[in-house]
């Protein structure tokens, strides 16, 4: 059973949340076929029912883990811009997160880009759920880029090649720590010397 209060959301905050919340994990940790109304309702031990009094179908059950997915991704960028790091330390210490504490929402994330194939809507919110191309751009622009859109789209693949590769790709087994100073110093390699070679 999943702990109702995954994420600091008690059965006395928003249930919506908690039920996002619940169906990224379930769709981390068995697939995203596994998740239906009543693996929710069990496996936060809630009365039966309870998921699809929130959300009918199975389609609004998928739009709630992507919602709890962008939610996550907004709130804990702004947490780190709160810090004054310089740009390629903030963006590398975003991605160490990605890879400890958030890492269900990545695996759920890849899961769920190959189910929605077909929903254009869903895999487009997908897409943005961990990087926003517009808040690249924005970095791009105080810094006078020439073409700050293809910039930005540039740097989105770059981070999207890096979290794949740690989480699932051929560094997956290293051991040291995602979040660890030496990991984020690694990632903050490549970040940083494409942000140079971009201005």
């Amino acid at each position: 059973m999943i702990r109702t209060t995954q994420n600091g959301i008690g059965m006395n905050g928003d249930r919506r949340q908690l039920i996002g919340a619940c169906a990224v994990t379930i769709i981390a940790e068995h697939g995203p076929r596994t998740l239906t109304h009543r693996a929710v309702d069990a496996a936060l031990g809630i009365p039966q029912g309870s998921t699809s009094y929130y959300f009918r179908t199975r389609e609004a059950l998928l739009t709630a883990a992507v919602q709890h997915i962008v939610e996550r991704s907004q709130s804990t960028f702004d947490e780190l811009l709160e810090t004054n790091s310089d740009p390629a330390t903030l963006i590398a210490r975003y991605l160490g997160d990605l890879l400890s504490r958030r890492r269900d929402e990545l695996i759920a994330r890849y899961a769920l880009l190959l189910e929605t194939r077909s929903n254009r809507e869903l895999h487009d919110a997908l897409e943005q759920s961990l990087f926003s191309t517009a808040r690249a751009q924005e970095i791009f622009v105080r810094h006078g880029v020439k073409n700050p859109e293809s910039a930005a789209a540039d740097l989105v693949s770059l981070l999207e090649g890096l979290i794949f590769d740690r989480c699932i790709g051929a560094r997956s087994t290293h051991t040291h720590h995602a979040e660890s100073s030496e990991s984020v110093l690694q990632l903050r390699i490549p970040i940083d010397a494409y942000l140079r070679g971009a201005r």
